[in-house]
């Protein structure tokens, strides 16, 4: 009579992590040399991981993906030690090292980022690049007082005024035109998520550490638009229901939207028909 019985639908659970404060003095480097966190970034890591600890269900195999940047390594390093405390079942199989962690490239920062360059169209203030020295107007820049988070998320560079863009220094246009944009940064999540969201084979749990460009959609979504995205050291909890990967906990808020498939959401408003 085996063959009556329900289908299983094994529990997934995933979760995306942000780093904790950093001193932002390392790039990519070895996950032995990880150590970019404050102190504070330590500790708000810690207190976190011991957060998470409690989602994770006993049967759960857990594995933990990395940006290669010092800032999240460490922070990788320090879940997987509160983990292995608290006993979880870490999956240290395959290409990870001895902390259990895997290294992607695709859960690294924005590609062709430059904070320096990006932060003056946010803010205003003198830019230095390519040999200029030149003033960025924040009125004409960012006329709605975006925030970085909301000026990345909805794209501020592309809506630029194009006769003072014109007034900038060309070089210094086709830098910040070159940045990665919010889309494409977070396709770069949502793709792996959309793969996962799909196994059934036994109970996962998938902790990505990663940033905060890529937390953004997800955190608009849960927050029916009011976040642009999470804290240093705080993670956004994913749990699969009824085919749905949905979000139930962003940062410090639990309460949300908690009926939207995430992927199938960024399919549906960016026609990225690849998805889901």
């Amino acid at each position: 009579m085996k063959e009556n019985l329900p289908k299983q639908n094994p529990s997934l659970g995933i979760n995306v992590f942000r780093h904790g404060k950093s001193r932002y003095k390392q790039e990519e480097v070895p996950i032995e040399e990880a150590r970019d966190l404050t102190a504070e970034g330590v500790d708000d890591v810690k207190k976190s991981a011991e957060a998470l600890v409690k989602l994770i269900k006993p049967d759960e195999e857990v594995e933990i993906w990395s940006s290669p940047m010092g800032r999240t390594l460490q922070t990788a390093k320090i879940i997987a030690q509160v983990l292995e405390e608290k006993q979880a079942l870490i999956r240290k199989k395959g290409d990870s090292n001895k902390h259990g962690i895997k290294v992607f490239e695709q859960f690294s920062e924005v590609k062709n980022f430059s904070w320096k360059l990006f932060y003056p169209l946010v803010a205003g203030g003198e830019v230095e690049f390519s040999g200029k020295k030149f003033f960025v107007d924040k009125s004409l820049t960012n006329p709605n007082n975006l925030n970085s988070s909301q000026y990345f998320l909805q794209e501020g560079i592309k809506h630029i005024d194009l006769i003072y863009k014109q007034r900038l220094p060309e070089e210094y246009v086709r830098e910040i035109e070159g940045f990665e944009k919010f889309v494409e940064a977070t396709k770069r999540l949502m793709r792996p998520l959309s793969r996962l969201k799909n196994i059934k084979d036994k109970p996962y749990r998938i902790i990505i550490v990663t940033h905060d460009s890529l937390s953004g959609f997800i955190a608009n979504v849960f927050s029916g638009g009011t976040m642009y995205g999470i804290n240093p050291g705080e993670f956004i909890n994913l749990e699969r229901r009824e085919g749905r990967l949905i979000a139930t906990k962003v940062g410090g808020l639990e309460n949300g939207n908690d009926t939207v498939d995430v992927v199938n959401e960024f399919n549906r408003k960016y026609d990225h028909s690849f998805l889901g």
